[in-house]
């Protein structure tokens, strides 16, 4: 280790040029990185939902669709509407009334329930389908023309809308998310750092670690947009406290070496094991996703865990490579420290009150975990994906009701089985109407007499294709109930039918994920507790360090509980990771000084040196992790991330306070225990007078 790190020093320039190379590399790579907005794709291989997808697409021209209101108009306006729509680049078709009712008759005479699907009043519902599928290119620059041709008149909705409007939102929000949350950042280590151009070295080092994440993402092809949206400012938040940590270690270093590259050895040698097992745990925390049968979870989870990977190398090479190569920069800036010390804090603690303190922990955690494990769950985590689609929808909502359309394929070849099929899901109480083959065709008709386009639309090779609209909205119990009553009425008929689209989809989401939240908490407990008992050889650490932020993460989630907020359910299920393994590193620091102060000092006042050596150190790390999950929190429209955000920011200040208020106490209580307990540690054994 010695000879590497020595040749990092002896050629420094020459490692800061090959970061520079491949940082502008991945810069370039980053631009063919694509982002998935389609869910569907993170199901199980085995979920029906995603098997009918497959055969859509396989089978079927899988078409992108929307819809369109028209308000203020008339039967005339509505069909030229229709047909200037009909031109637009990327639409396949537009469907309006005239497709299913003749017109020549009074519109009094067409069916009501028929009618109200497409005319209300003077306003107009419009079908579109599109040439390509919602998440296309074409399909987006077919919906920029709708806007161009509409304006501010433009009322749409829909899945491929849907999936416009998160690509608009993501691709809006996320350099603003950067930017603001870069402003923040900065302004928290000016206030923590000796020199301002220190901060420039993290900003350098953290930046070099993004491109190389981000670019070698290339290899997955695309990633899913709330780990393209979210991973490039979780891992410059997660990863800054381990330039930090090294920093201040280089500053204490040459206190006693002159030589600044001599310095940074020391630097290196005193702050790398501390250094590798906060990333490791973090790694280990994001790789505990990857277990998650929802593979979003897996995304995420390579994603965060490469990004921190990254970091670490270049926190390890990199900064210290241009530290000394920019020494005397760092010495021409600085300034005063403006952080308060901790230790003042902790002598007040350490005394009797640390009783009080582990009284209300233990009170917290029970009640904690009993409020999040009553959480209730939203799983449609792309809707709504910004006000702008929300008041769309709205619109068409209060002048058409709810609707919603459910795919069902079945196979061909039973004429009568299908027709009987159509007519068993017609006359369910939710369904609004049922479109395919055998809703517009009798089976007894000759196939020579049967419209072309009726053929292609509804049959393919192997499947006849029906569309259900239903009155329910895409996602609840009544969504969810009219999933299972259209599966169990096809597989009364068919065995190896399948029923698909929005709701069908987020109902296997929901069945998919039922096991995961408690098997990523456990994998992510025991992969970190192993690292743990491994850094500090130690039975008794690791419990207690898990338990502090456990209760931290059980009290974060708890939360929405009380406020009776649904949550995300993948914002639930990726915080349990991201907060245990971003800021298990806090408690690792303060146990680390606690630990060393106990070779020479008494129970409380080795807290009180932990929490003036750490003290600073976990709250900057803390509040930086703090900034950038309220900044996505603020600036991302889309459910998932705005609450994901939250529970990032909430979270890192929960377990930032439970590391530097409870866990010193925790420490000075069970120090005896601690001490039968740990192999290595040479703990003070001495009595002193201020000891308690």
């Amino acid at each position: 280790m010695n000879k590497f790190f020595n040749a990092v020093i002896n050629r420094k320039k020459t490692v800061i040029l090959i970061f520079i190379i491949f940082s502008i590399l991945c810069g370039f790579l980053m631009l063919g990185v694509g982002q998935n907005y389609d869910m569907s794709k993170y199901l199980p291989d085995d979920s029906p939902s995603k098997k009918g997808v497959d055969i859509l697409k396989s089978e079927y021209s899988y078409n992108g669709n929307a819809v369109i209101m028209l308000q203020g108009v008339n039967i005339v306006e509505v069909l030229e509407k229709k047909q200037q729509i009909e031109k637009i680049d990327g639409i396949k078709n537009v469907v309006w009334l005239d497709d299913i009712a003749d017109l020549k008759q009074p519109i009094e005479l067409i069916d009501e329930e028929i009618r109200n699907n497409y005319l209300v009043g003077d306003s107009a519902l419009l079908q579109i389908i599109f040439e390509q599928d919602d998440y296309a290119e074409q399909t987006r620059r077919a919906i920029d023309n709708l806007r161009k041709m509409f304006g501010n008149d433009l009322i749409i909705s829909g899945s491929a809308s849907d999936e416009y409007y998160n690509t608009k939102s993501v691709n809006e929000t996320i350099f603003t998310g950067i930017i603001i949350a870069l402003v923040i950042i900065l302004l928290i280590l000016f206030l923590a750092t000796n020199s301002f151009f220190e901060v420039a070295l993290f900003l350098i080092t953290i930046g070099a670690a993004i491109l190389l994440n981000m670019g070698t993402n290339v290899i997955f092809g695309e990633v899913s947009y709330m780990t393209f949206a979210s991973a490039s400012i979780l891992q410059l938040a997660i990863s800054m406290d381990y330039s930090i940590f090294l920093l201040h270690r280089f500053e204490q270093e040459r206190k006693t070496e002159k030589d600044a590259g001599k310095a940074m050895i020391k630097a290196i040698k005193a702050s790398f094991s501390s250094v590798l097992s906060s990333g490791l745990t973090t790694i280990v925390g994001f790789i505990s996703l990857v277990f998650m049968s929802y593979t979003m979870g897996q995304d995420m989870g390579f994603v965060l865990a490469k990004g921190i990977f990254f970091s670490l190398i270049s926190v390890m090479i990199l900064l210290p490579a241009l530290s000394v190569a920019f020494v005397k920069a760092i010495d021409k800036t600085k300034h005063k420290k403006l952080m308060p010390s901790m230790k003042k804090v902790q002598h007040i603690l350490g005394g009797k009150i640390k009783y009080i303190v582990l009284g209300l922990l233990l009170i917290l955690s029970v009640v904690s975990f009993l409020a999040q494990s009553n959480n209730k769950f939203t799983y449609a985590s792309n809707t709504g994906s910004s006000e702008e689609q929300n008041s769309m929808n709205q619109k068409i909502e209060d002048t058409f009701g709810s609707s919603n359309n459910i795919v069902v394929l079945v196979p061909r070849g039973d004429e009568a089985g299908e027709y009987s099929n159509v007519n068993a899901i017609d006359s369910l109480a939710f369904v609004k109407s049922v479109q395919g083959y055998y809703s517009f065709i009798d089976p007894a008709m000759p196939e020579e007499m049967i419209p072309e386009n009726i053929k292609t639309e509804f049959l393919s090779d192997n499947y006849s294709r029906y569309i259900a609209e239903i009155d329910t909205s895409i996602e609840g119990d009544d969504a969810f109930f009219a999933v299972e009553q259209i599966r169990q009425t096809v597989e009364k008929t068919y065995d190896d039918a399948f029923v698909t689209g929005a709701s069908p989809v987020i109902y296997d989401i929901k069945q998919a994920t039922s096991g995961d939240f408690l098997l990523v908490s456990l994998i992510s407990i025991l992969l970190v507790g192993l690292i743990l008992l491994l850094t500090f050889k130690s039975v008794s650490i690791p419990i207690i360090l898990l338990f502090i932020i456990q209760t931290s993460i059980w009290i974060n989630m708890s939360i929405p509980y009380f406020m009776g907020t649904p949550m995300v359910f993948i914002g639930y299920m990726i915080i349990s990771a991201v907060q245990l393994g971003a800021t298990i590193d806090y408690t690792i620091i303060m146990t680390n000084y606690y630990l060393e102060g106990r070779k020479t000092l008494g129970k409380r006042e080795a807290g009180e040196y932990a929490a003036e050596k750490a003290g600073a150190s976990i709250l900057i790390s803390a509040l930086v992790l703090t900034a950038a999950g309220f900044v996505v929190s603020a600036t991302f429209s889309l459910p998932a991330m705005s609450q994901l955000g939250t529970l990032i920011g909430r979270g890192a200040l929960l377990s930032g306070a439970m590391t530097i208020i409870v866990l010193p106490q925790v420490l000075i209580l069970l120090d005896k225990f601690i001490k039968k307990t740990t192999m290595t540690r040479k703990l003070f054994l001495g009595r002193r007078k201020n000891e308690i």
